[in-house]
């Protein structure tokens, strides 16, 4: 009777299986000595990079930007001639409101 158990065992899977009488793993993780391994040598900021990366931007944005800067170079001379120009432009389009707020109070007046 004891050969038909043991045969009966080992069909079932069960003698060749060790691991079953081992016992189960309770520890998975610890934090013990981290604190003290991370504050060893200070536990520093960061550093910011001087200059924003372009990776992962628009490339035409990048494109104009750059053209836009190589643009926006001139000689105090060219300076003062743009900063006239746009005095100027400005002095035209607050001209051209105050004739359309003109026009358009006209209208409500005459309804």
């Amino acid at each position: 009777s004891s050969s038909s158990l043991s045969l009966s065992t080992a069909a079932a899977g069960h003698a060749s299986c060790t691991h079953s009488e081992t016992m189960a793993k309770s520890k998975n993780h610890t934090g013990h000595n981290q604190i003290y391994k991370n504050h060893r040598n200070g536990i520093k900021k960061t550093r910011r990079p001087r200059q924003m990366s372009m990776r992962g931007m628009n490339c035409r944005f990048i494109r104009n930007q750059a053209f836009a800067k190589r643009g926006m170079k001139c000689t105090p001379e060219e300076k003062e001639e743009r900063l006239a120009a746009q005095k100027e432009a400005q002095k035209r389009i607050e001209e051209k409101k105050k004739v359309e707020r003109e026009e358009r109070l006209k209208e409500l007046g005459k309804k």
